[in-house]
């Protein structure tokens, strides 16, 4: 067949079918070549789009070709792919993965420890395959070790923990590499680790007592190849031993060190021991080498340290003696103590005191051969047995000590200074309280005579740390004389027990008046007051009331059914009321006087050797009149001024019913309120300009005083106040005034643009100070409702001569809404106002074009 026919055939696919193919697959001619369309699964790897396999003939058993695979991966991990060759008659299925692997890296880990200081280090494995691995540890390196094998789990960091113990003080390099058995790849580690000074092996406490020897065995060890001799040192001068010890190699030895101190205390340092790098020798009795030459010196062992750190207590000796003291609290007692010098030259003692309440000389000087007295003094700060000593030391002899059992005993009684009172009256004194402690105290207040002594505090009384507490004893007498009048005030505390004061006082005759009373009354009208009055005595008593007049008896009048003989109980108080109805504008002078005697008849005291059977007190009484308008002729006058300007006003008062010849007058402004003060009082003056006197009798308004009013307000405010005047003889007109200060006109308009919705627009603006010297301000916002749209910087400040600036920022919140709000500045004696006012931008609403320009109103869009 001819190579046309075969290929015609093939072609047509008929040329396997033929019958005559068995005789033809043996033929030359039969050599043919396959095509197959080839595809992957995966973008990660690139092959042909065919492949032709020439098929097997007579000369070759099977056909073959090469299929070239591009594999591209984007990172470390594995990769499967399915590879598919198909032809017309024949489809071939091939498995192919790859796994790909980091390439090997090293990074440096470095270690940083005092030697024989392990320290440990955490190295990260990340693993993110889907498979565990099992690593293998190589390490290279002094002082470095860790697990030989690890495993790291599947899409998870694991951690192989590296151990850097450095046997000396210097730097040690090494490499550790953690290789995957899977498929060997290898993670590499540069090692560098630097020994520092060591640390103290151990940190010995050691005890001993003062002037006693004893000795401590510590041990010595030698971790390295060699054996070591170590120099002793040490920084303590009560520790002493050998020079040197030598330690075999990879041993320990024994070193005995002697504890010995004069005194007691507590003592901290360090013992250590140091390599000298020089190799030990051993030699006979005769003096000659054992075991051949010695080694050369090792470098890194020169200055080899081991150390250790000491804390040594030094407890004191026995006592020389125990010595008993007691002193009473607030008190101070003396202690000798004979100290001998049995020696052949003079002797010079240290002496230290332990305990707060003892004092004395921190130094004795002792002949020789003869005895000197050492004098402490010991002052309790509270009650109690506590414990105290008195130390002796001197480099000679060292330290000796007496034992001192203090006692804190109950305070003495204080006895205060002797009061005296009128009876009626009362008088004080004070007490201080100290408190010697270092902690608060309590003190709980017991006083049995509770009518004659009061205190200003209440129970319990604490009193701080290391202060005095002034408390005020007040003496109130109920009788005459000093029997009855003797108490004891206890205060007590559980650290000071009881402190007693003993008080006595003496109850005096009543000669003064009391304190002057008043009583206001408008004219022709009825001003009444009420006199408290007590019976301060013990016991009951019979009161008798009287009331006198100076000038016009007529207008007082007393309003009790009985004014003689009213029983009064001890300690009970009888209320005296008094009426004043003045007819004319003059003050009158009353006096209340009461009589009391005792009501079983018997004498109160003898004064310059006569009883006394009556007590006299004595109330001196103002009645003032006041001149009040009738309702239909009230009329207040109100000054009203712009705020920041100023207004002056001509105000008269008539002085209705002022008596003939009255010419002087005292006159003020009275203030109800603290607010009203503090607005008036800098922005009102008031000037007295003439009075004028009517020559008619018939005319009611005899006096007319004419005021020149100057109101100045720098705020807006509106207060009622009243204008008194009063005459010499103590008449008194009342004008009511009403002072109003309203909103001033602004000082400038301030606008401000927004530069877009949550965005802050500024206007900024100079003020000068009116003065010569720079005056302090403050600015502020008002009527502001929405906070944080407007603000002013700075807030508070100096006004200086020659200007500041203000920041006003406007920041909107939202569109198609206006913005107002007053800025108020004000200085010492100045005020200015704006106006601010911020302008929104007018919306603009997007404008948006359809995509679809050249679309026909017929067309239809699914």
């Amino acid at each position: 067949m001819s190579k046309e026919e075969i290929s015609r055939r093939k072609k047509a696919g008929i040329l396997f079918d033929s019958s005559i193919f068995k005789e033809l697959q043996h033929d030359e001619l039969f050599h043919h070549t396959k095509t197959f369309a080839v595809s992957v699964n995966t973008e990660y790897f690139r092959v042909p789009e065919t492949l032709c396999v020439v098929m097997p003939g007579k000369s070759q058993q099977q056909g073959e070709a090469e299929l070239p695979i591009d594999f591209t991966p984007d990172g470390v991990g594995h990769y499967p792919c399915d590879l598919t060759l198909k032809a017309s008659d024949d489809v071939r299925l091939y498995r192919i993965e790859c796994t790909v692997i980091p390439s090997g890296s090293v990074a440096e880990l470095r270690f940083t420890t005092p030697a024989h200081t392990p320290v440990k280090q955490n190295v990260p494995v990340v693993n993110q395959t889907a498979d565990k691995w099992l690593l293998k540890a190589d390490i290279t390196g002094s002082g470095f070790t860790g697990p030989r094998s690890m495993t790291a789990h599947a899409q998870s960091t694991s951690f192989y923990p590296l151990t850097f113990t450095p046997a000396f003080e210097s730097t040690n390099k090494g490499q550790l590499k953690l290789m995957n058995t899977a498929d060997g790849m290898e993670h590499t580690f540069s090692l560098v680790g630097v020994g520092e000074k060591p640390l103290a092996l151990e940190h010995l406490v050691l005890h001993c007592t003062a002037n006693q020897r004893k000795t401590v065995s510590i041990r010595v060890p030698n971790v390295t190849n060699q054996r070591l001799q170590y120099h002793v040192s040490s920084d303590l001068p009560i520790i002493t031993g050998a020079k040197t010890i030598s330690v075999l190699s990879l041993q320990e030895e024994t070193f005995d060190v002697a504890l010995l101190s004069r005194r007691r205390g507590d003592y901290s340092g360090a013992l250590c021991f140091v390599a000298d790098g020089k190799p030990f020798i051993e030699v006979d009795s005769d003096g000659d080498e054992v075991g051949g030459p010695a080694p050369p010196p090792t470098p890194d062992l020169e200055g080899y340290t081991v150390w250790y750190s000491l804390e040594v207590h030094v407890l004191p000796a026995p006592c020389i003696a125990s010595i008993p003291v007691s002193c009473a609290y607030r008190s101070a007692t003396e202690v000798d103590i004979p100290i001998t010098n049995p020696g052949s030259s003079e002797l010079t003692l240290q002496v230290a005191l332990q305990g707060d309440e003892l004092h004395g000389a921190n130094e004795l000087v002792v002949s020789p051969s003869s005895t000197e007295q050492y004098r402490l003094t010991y002052q309790p700060l509270s009650v109690g047995i506590k414990s105290g000593s008195v130390i002796f030391f001197s480099e000679k002899v060292g330290e000796f000590w007496y034992d001192l059992q203090l006692d804190g005993m109950t305070a003495e009684p204080v006895t205060l200074s002797p009061m005296q009172c009128e009876l009626g009256r009362s008088s004080t004194q004070t007490v201080s309280l100290a408190n010697p402690t270092g902690d608060p105290l309590l003190l709980e207040i017991q006083s049995p005579n509770t009518h004659n002594y009061s205190l200003n505090t209440k129970s319990p009384l604490v009193v701080p740390p290391k202060s005095t507490e002034d408390v005020l004893l007040s003496f109130t007498p109920s009788a005459l004389g000093r029997d009855r009048h003797v108490a004891e005030i206890v205060f007590v505390s559980e650290k000071l027990g009881t402190l007693s004061y003993n008080v006595s006082g003496s109850g005096l005759m009543p000669r003064r008046e009391e304190p002057l009373l008043q009583i206001c009354a408008a004219l022709g009208l009825t001003g009444t007051t009420v006199i408290p009055f007590t019976n301060p005595a013990d016991l009951s008593v019979m009161a008798t009331v009287r009331l006198t007049a100076e000038s016009d008896a007529s207008s007082w009048s007393l309003l009790l059914k009985t004014a003689s003989d009213i029983a009064l109980s001890p300690h009970s108080t009888l209320y005296i009321p008094i009426n004043f109805k003045p007819s004319v504008m003059k003050a009158e002078r009353g006096r209340c006087s009461v009589e009391i005697c005792c009501a079983n008849g018997e004498a109160w005291d003898a004064v310059d050797g006569a009883p006394v059977y009556k007590l006299h007190f004595h109330y001196p009484i103002d009645g003032i009149p006041e001149y009040t308008l009738p309702c239909t002729l009230k009329k207040q006058p109100k000054v009203v001024c712009v705020a920041n300007s100023r207004v002056e006003e001509v105000f008269e008062a008539a002085l209705c019913a002022a008596e003939p010849g009255e010419e002087a007058f005292s006159y003020r402004l009275e203030l109800a309120s603290a607010a009203s003060a503090a607005d008036l009082e800098s922005c009102v003056a008031l000037e007295l300009l003439k009075q004028t006197t009517c020559d008619d009798d018939d005319d009611k308004t005899p006096l007319l005083l004419t005021f020149n009013i100057l109101f100045t307000p720098k705020g807006t405010f509106s207060h009622d106040v009243e204008l008194v005047v009063t005459a010499s003889g103590g008449a008194v007109w009342r004008f009511p005034v009403c002072f109003q200060a309203t909103d001033p006109s602004f000082d400038d308009v301030i606008d401000i643009e927004a530069a877009g919705l949550g965005q802050t627009s500024i206007v900024k603006f100079s003020l000068t100070s009116q003065s010569n010297e720079p005056a302090r301000f403050r600015a502020y916002f008002e009527g502001l409702k929405d906070t944080g749209v407007f603000s002013v910087t700075p807030v508070t400040g100096q006004l200086a001569p020659s200007g500041s600036t203000f920041h006003v920022a406007f920041k909107p919140r939202m569109y198609g809404k206006g913005y107002e709000a007053r800025l108020i500045i004000e200085a010492r004696n100045d005020r200015w106002m704006y106006k601010v006012r911020g302008v929104i931008p007018d919306y603009k609403p997007p404008k948006a074009q359809s995509a679809y320009k050249h679309l026909r109103s017929s067309a239809c869009i699914r």
